[in-house]
């Protein structure tokens, strides 16, 4: 570890608030959040142990619960990240089974090959997408409610400290109470680089909080982040890496000349979130039903002659029968006006009412602030020879691209299964985004522009049938005061037994008609201009199912595309006037493909185990219409075989090699100055692919650390071999890998 790590480290191992006692978390990730025998939030199924010599009597309790929320502030719980399986893969940017191209360094841009996993297209900061290997979008991000204290730090590095990679991350985490949960992340990023003028330096710093009551959730997130990029344009010639034999001497990585030198893109990436609601409702004894104790009371009366009453009068009239609220334990229990007190069953009359909470409608208001800007820098005349077009005077550039969105949304929530006949809920709901624009105008000046648009929509939920889930969707959007922006969406899943297995099906599908974002239509700077007010919207259609099989680990989905007014970007190649007639100038533009593009993918994977030994398999078949506007490989494959057992029944160890395959087709290429994957001209393709890539690794887990290490790109051979992710930029060379997570309890 070098000195710059070991600094980052101890910084925040003080900044996690004086840890000390250390507890384990288990690989049990689907007991995470549930009760122990005592009522107690437990993690992993540990059990909480009295009498440490330090606190002689006093109990940690130790637990975490994790989750996501959507836009509407809706919780979907998920498994905390403490297993140790693939633990050797996380800091892959290619992805933990290499769907992604990328540039070679971690951290570099990145785009999946997987047409159906890539983001949304028309995003309004369009520069971010190629680095969600770092940035964290707010969907994706996990809230915490904890028992005692959390924290985790996380290493990971290459063995060489001077091409080498480390990557650190600290995550803290801590409750104020029960109801309210706080916590912090740190990410620190830099890859030095294998190639000339190819380092990355990310860093992210993220503050959270949550609020969990019956009737008011918030949810609350601050991020930051900033990002560096050197671009080099990638190497002067291929054959260094293809064909080295060609050359007259040995040569380094580094010795490889690359088209770029002393150019960078820098991003500022910050976002302010907050997602609260308040519920309207009633509250029920949790051992009884609605019906159940309206039927109860109706036989009380009945036993008693009172039928005729003024109680059984409002039984008539299907007035609710509701448990009194308990608002303090030295107050009487108030109840609703018009409603029939509940007894309890129980002959105590002391005893504790304990009452649940049923939202009958939820208020919804949600508020985002992102604030973003991309600068394109460039300190050397040199880099022009790069370049088509100069549109500014001068030899240097600096292009600054800012973006500043403000988003209100607000929803009212019908809620499902308040009563018998609430079958489904029903969610409304009106959206305003602000969005300003800055784009370089001349080299000292800037053009500004505003979008407002108004959306409004509506839902339909329905998720607490165990048989069956769905969700339906249907939105419309004005922009410049113009409707036309429409969106229709569903999504269901559910669960079958099949003989002894049970077969989980979801089935999702999407009609979209959206406006290419602002960056397609208008984008300024030293090497690339366009003007496109005249592009047509994009209209898409897609049905996607899938089917798991839980017994015999095995998955399989099927997905059909069509798209009109297909939107991208695309290389513009132009033979270079230097002495090499080889090289060519590089711009680009936007294009929209006037025919229908069909899209077919279908996935399969298939898990296999014999006592100790694993073998995990999948493989991907895509098929586009037209594979100049949207090149796919055909195939996409990762197998990963592997040994699985304990040492000493506490050391876990994951040992084997896995591999990474597609075969060769025309890929994206990448342009420096828009940080961005663009196709490559038709005149000047070149195929990558149907090149594997081995790797092998050695993965742990002792109680509360996890740790591995890895050898990457076992196959690499000095001798030659097509080792790129993305035209002209090589993949890395065969090195070591290593890394370390541990977990602390406060």
């Amino acid at each position: 570890m070098n000195s710059r790590c070991f600094i980052i480290l101890t910084s925040l191992l003080f900044l996690c608030l004086n840890v000390r006692a250390q507890r384990i978390i288990t690989e049990k990730q689907d007991e995470l959040g549930q009760h122990g025998a005592k009522g107690k939030r437990m993690l992993g199924g540990a059990s909480t142990k009295k009498g440490d010599k330090e606190n002689k009597g006093d109990e940690l309790k130790i637990g975490i619960r994790t989750w996501t929320i959507d836009e509407f502030g809706k919780m979907d719980s998920v498994a905390t990240d403490t297993c140790s399986y693939q633990f050797q893969n996380d800091n892959f940017t290619e992805g933990r089974t290499g769907h992604y191209n990328t540039l070679g360094n971690m951290g570099s841009p990145r785009m999946s090959r997987i047409f159906t996993d890539r983001p949304e297209r028309f995003a309004f900061f369009i520069f971010s997408q190629p680095y969600d290997f770092f940035l964290q979008p707010v969907n994706k991000f996990h809230f915490t409610n904890t028992l005692s204290p959390i924290t985790n730090i996380t290493y990971h590095e290459t063995t060489s400290s001077e091409n080498g990679e480390d990557r650190i991350c600290a995550k803290y985490a801590v409750n104020i109470d029960k109801t309210a949960g706080i916590g912090f992340k740190l990410d620190y990023l830099y890859g030095r680089g294998y190639y000339d003028n190819q380092a990355t330096s990310q860093f992210g710093a993220t503050l959270y909080g949550s609020v969990i009551k019956e009737k008011y959730k918030a949810h609350v997130l601050l991020n930051f982040n900033y990002l560096k990029t050197a671009e080099n344009g990638g190497i002067t010639d291929d054959d260094y890496i293809s064909n080295p034999e060609k050359f007259p001497s040995s040569f380094g990585t580094k010795d490889i000349p690359t088209r770029l030198n002393k150019a960078w893109n820098k991003m500022y990436v910050n976002t302010g979130h907050i997602t609260h609601s308040y519920s309207l409702g009633f509250y029920r004894h949790p051992k009884q039903s609605q019906q159940a104790a309206e039927d109860s009371i109706r036989q009380i009366l009945m036993n008693k002659g009172k039928s005729t009453d003024s109680t059984a009068a409002k039984l008539s009239q299907n007035i609710p029968l509701i448990t009194p609220t308990v608002s303090d334990s030295m107050q009487k229990p108030v109840l609703p006006k018009g409603a029939i007190p509940l007894t309890p069953t129980s002959t105590d009359s002391t005893e504790d009412i304990k009452m649940i909470f049923i939202p009958v409608t939820h208020f919804i208001h949600t508020l985002e602030v992102n604030s973003n800007q991309k600068n394109f820098i460039s300190n050397t005349a040199s880099n022009n020879n790069f370049f088509t077009n100069n549109y500014f005077e001068g030899d240097l550039a600096l292009d600054k691209n800012s973006h500043l969105q403000v988003s209100n949304m607000l929803a009212v929530e019908l809620c499902e299964g308040f009563n018998k006949w609430a079958l489904a809920g029903l969610r409304l709901f009106v959206q305003h985004d602000f969005n300003h624009y800055s784009i370089p105008a001349t080299a000292s000046t800037f053009s500004k522009f505003n979008e407002n648009r108004f959306s409004v929509g509506g839902m339909i939920l329905h998720h607490k049938s165990p048989s069956l889930q769905y969700e339906i969707l249907g939105k419309t959007t004005s922009t410049a005061g113009k409707w036309g922006e429409f969106e229709l969406s569903a999504h269901g899943n559910s669960q079958l037994r099949l003989l002894k297995d049970t077969l989980s099906i979801k089935i999702d599908g999407s009609i979209i008609n959206q406006q290419p974002t602002f960056f397609y239509r208008h984008f300024q700077s030293k090497y690339l201009w366009w003007e496109n007010n005249g592009l047509d919207k994009q209209f898409s259609t897609r049905i996607r199912a899938s089917i798991r099989s839980i017994k015999a680990k095995a998955k399989m989905e099927v997905t059909l595309e069509n798209i009109k007014k297909y939107t991208y970007f695309s290389a513009i190649s132009t033979p270079s006037l230097s002495n090499d007639n080889t090289a060519s100038t590089m711009s680009a533009e936007v294009v929209q493909e006037p025919d229908n593009i069909q899209l077919i993918s279908a996935s399969l994977s298939k898990n296999f185990k014999l006592g100790i030994l694993n073998w995990e398999n999948e493989i991907i078949y895509q098929k586009s219409t037209n594979q100049e506007a949207l090149p796919l490989p055909d195939f996409t494959a990762y197998s990963n075989l592997y040994l699985l057992f304990k040492i000493a029944k506490v050391l876990n160890v994951q040992f084997g090699g896995d591999v990474r395959y597609f075969t060769a087709y025309d890929a994206p290429t990448y342009h420096p100055v828009l940080g961005m994957y663009v196709n490559q001209d038709k005149n000047d393709q070149l195929k990558i692919g149907n090149y594997p890539i081995v790797n092998i690794y050695a993965n742990f887990h002792l109680k509360h650390t996890r740790f591995y290490i890895m050898y990457s790109h076992l196959n690499y051979s000095k001798e030659g071999g097509k080792s790129f992710l993305a035209p002209h930029y090589p993949i890395n060379p065969g090195i070591i890998k290593l890394g370390l997570s541990w977990n602390f309890f406060n």
